[in-house]
């Protein structure tokens, strides 16, 4: 079994196709994969530390370009086509599938074009441009959240959660166990989030509740997170972005997060129940609707980004953190949601099983 798995720009797209190809290889060992990537972002060093044969192509967006700009992209995304079916005939895979990215567009494209099984995953509830446009092409769409907004064909849609890292797979039980309040804002940090958290948990201990905290600030405003809660004497577990999620997930009884696919669907996997406040400018603002979606099924509470306010925050955290049955509800009602449990489902689709 051949397997060409394309994905680039961030870790959201990045992070579930090395998912997909670690499911591959654990249910069989033989199948070979190859990683194609953009030639500037993560993928490559990723791709690399995984063990996956890695191929650079050189691809730009195309939405919201300047006229001169949009038709540099276009000759650029015309020579990726090519190079792409170069590298499809060279290797003959059985299928090929994107994750997300502008380069995913012109190697699934080109898969198609060459006669290979085609698949598409799609992290949130509101599709990308990319992923809508492959959806007419290709024979299998993998759906983290329901389509609710009718952009796929059901006939090639599947429900299978976000490929996850094994490592979270791991960590899902978590009975009452964990003892901190984890706040996220992404890998970047979200200062609306990190200026209301700190000055919430300060106007909780002003009533006597001390909270052990653990913060992903982000890089910009890691030092002031840090001093400020050094200054009200809060034990704060402070990082400006955490390497090892897994463990932290597992220390906490409840989040504070945005509202990315990949994030809600690793809250999921870990069973931990989260205050959901979204990103406001999320293209197609897809993060309220996945956070919609997890508060309905009782997983979360939801918080517009309009809305935070440290005494919003501060209520809801005392509501929820010490309602020890509640937090047990939302726990299992999180976890059985199943927005992690992607990788397994889509490696048997793909190899028949």
């Amino acid at each position: 079994m051949k397997v060409l798995i394309t994905a680039g720009g961030t870790g959201g797209h990045i992070m579930p196709a090395i998912a997909i190809a670690d499911a591959l290889r654990d249910r069989l060992p033989g199948a070979k994969i190859l990683f194609v990537g953009t030639d500037r972002g993560m993928e490559e060093r990723i791709a690399r530390l995984k063990g996956l044969d890695f191929i650079p192509i050189k691809a730009l967006g195309i939405k919201g370009k300047s006229l001169v700009n949009l038709l540099r992209a276009v000759m650029v995304n015309g020579k990726a086509f090519f190079t792409s079916m170069r590298i499809i005939k060279a290797f003959r895979p059985h299928w090929v599938i994107g994750t997300g990215g502008y380069i995913t567009g012109m190697v699934v494209l080109s898969g198609r074009f060459l006669g290979c099984r085609c698949a598409i995953q799609e992290q949130n509830s509101i599709p990308g441009l990319t992923n809508r446009l492959l959806a007419r092409i290709a024979h299998r769409v993998f759906l983290a959240f329901p389509d609710r907004s009718g952009k796929f064909p059901k006939s090639k849609t599947m429900l299978t959660g976000n490929p996850l890292r094994s490592e979270f797979s791991a960590c899902h039980s978590r009975n009452g166990n964990g003892s901190s309040l984890l706040i996220l804002g992404g890998s970047l940090g979200a200062s609306s989030i990190n200026k209301a958290a700190a000055k919430a948990l300060a106007l909780l201990k002003s009533d006597g509740i001390t909270i052990k905290v653990i913060h992903q600030s982000g890089k910009q405003d890691y030092q002031w997170v840090k001093d400020a809660y050094l200054t009200m004497g809060i034990d704060a577990d402070v990082n400006a972005f955490i390497d090892d999620m897994a463990s932290a997930y597992s220390a906490a009884k409840l989040a504070v997060s945005r509202c990315g696919g990949i994030t809600l669907s690793e809250l999921s996997a870990t069973g931990l129940p989260s205050i959901m406040v979204p990103f406001p400018h999320a293209t197609d603002d897809h993060q309220s609707f996945n956070a919609k979606y997890v508060a309905d099924q009782g997983g979360g509470w939801l918080i517009p980004d309009s809305h935070l306010t440290p005494e919003r925050l501060a209520i809801e955290i005392k509501t929820r953190l010490f309602n020890h049955e509640g937090l047990l509800t939302a726990s299992a009602r999180m976890q059985r949601i199943g927005l992690g449990a992607g990788a397994d489902r889509i490696a048997g689709e793909i190899l028949g099983v």
